[in-house]
């Protein structure tokens, strides 16, 4: 019996994937993990694992190609629940969709959902993809990369991705993101009521809307030189769970996330601002931005808030967050006088 939990045996992950593949179309009725299982980097949501399959009738397509598996996280009460199963369900069609559309960069092909006791997805296979992660190179290339990843996805006809959640106007994206606080933070901060009100009174440079990736991380953008005769080389894109329809600000917050340099770059979020206008051909401003930044920090301001009313709290206290916060709001409000 396989159970899934925070500490998974090699043994139990070996029968795990080997009856995923069980009857797969391309893979045959007997394969097995050919050698080791490999754990890779851990996300919020997942355990991650690569490794390789082999089989007497398998192409050897199939015998070549690296695979990862990806379980869902439960060791802690907010992983669990219906939120993160649907997430599992609507990545593998957005990888799905992406298949058949014309996207610039590399994604990982849905191979197959992994499923638990009950017959219910605790996770999925997909492939593996050749590259080094963005968040090692700290400097402009990266950055102009980040700018291009992020207008070729937010390029994508969004009637291509129905199945994600989908906010009808970026002004609505953002109350969305405002009202999913809960209002006794303000009560408690009077720091954080002043920046909602400053929210709440904010409009988008425009109202258009577009697909999201959602988690737009230099971690999540691979950079393969080997795979191209560019001198550039291909940047592959991965890790689709929160993908979304929604304001393209928030793409690039995720990337930009409130900090004063990016990748090391002191002016980094204006460059990224600049790089995306021109690959783009459209005009985020710095203020569209700084709204989406505010809110993250809020949501940690609230997390670490209710995790330190807990008698063995982790991470960071709110003063680290409610000072964070008080730094951006000061810089968002110079800048918009």
């Amino acid at each position: 019996m396989v159970h899934h939990s925070p500490r998974h045996s090699y043994r139990d992950l070996r029968f795990l994937i080997q009856r995923s593949f069980e009857g797969i179309t391309g893979f045959g009725d007997r394969v097995e993990v050919d050698g080791k299982i490999h754990r890779i980097a851990e996300g919020i949501w997942h355990d991650n694992y690569w490794f390789f399959m082999r089989g007497r009738d398998l192409p050897s397509v199939r015998t070549e190609q690296a695979y990862v598996l990806r379980l869902l996280q439960q060791q802690h009460d907010w992983q669990r629940g219906p939120e993160s199963h649907d997430r599992l369900v609507r990545e593998a069609e957005t990888l799905r969709a992406l298949m058949s559309c014309d996207f610039a960069h590399p994604t990982p092909e849905f191979v197959c959902f992994v499923k638990g006791d009950n017959s219910e997805p605790i996770g999925m296979i997909e492939t593996a993809l050749a590259g080094v992660p963005l968040d090692r190179f700290k400097d402009r290339p990266t950055l102009k990369r980040i700018s291009q990843v992020a207008a070729n996805v937010h390029g994508m006809d969004s009637g291509l991705f129905e199945h994600l959640p989908n906010h009808n106007t970026r002004t609505q994206h953002i109350q969305s993101r405002l009202d999913a606080i809960d209002g006794d933070l303000f009560a408690e901060f009077p720091l954080a009521d002043q920046v909602r009100d400053w929210i709440a009174n904010y409009l988008p440079s425009d109202d258009q809307t577009c697909v999201l990736h959602g988690d737009l991380l230099p971690q999540n953008l691979l950079h393969d030189w080997q795979s191209t005769s560019d001198s550039e080389g291909v940047v592959a894109v991965v890790d689709w769970e929160m993908a979304q329809i929604g304001d393209p600000a928030y793409d690039l917050a995720i990337v930009s996330r409130g900090n004063q340099k990016i990748l090391g770059e002191k002016d980094g979020l204006q460059m990224l601002l600049d790089k995306y206008a021109e690959l783009s051909g459209r005009k985020i401003s710095l203020a569209d931005v700084r709204v989406h930044e505010l809110l993250l920090i809020l949501h940690w301001l609230e997390e670490s808030w209710r995790e330190h009313q807990k008698p063995k709290p982790n991470g960071h206290g709110s003063e680290y967050y409610e000072a964070k916060l008080q730094s951006l709001f000061r810089r968002t409000v110079s800048c918009s006088v």
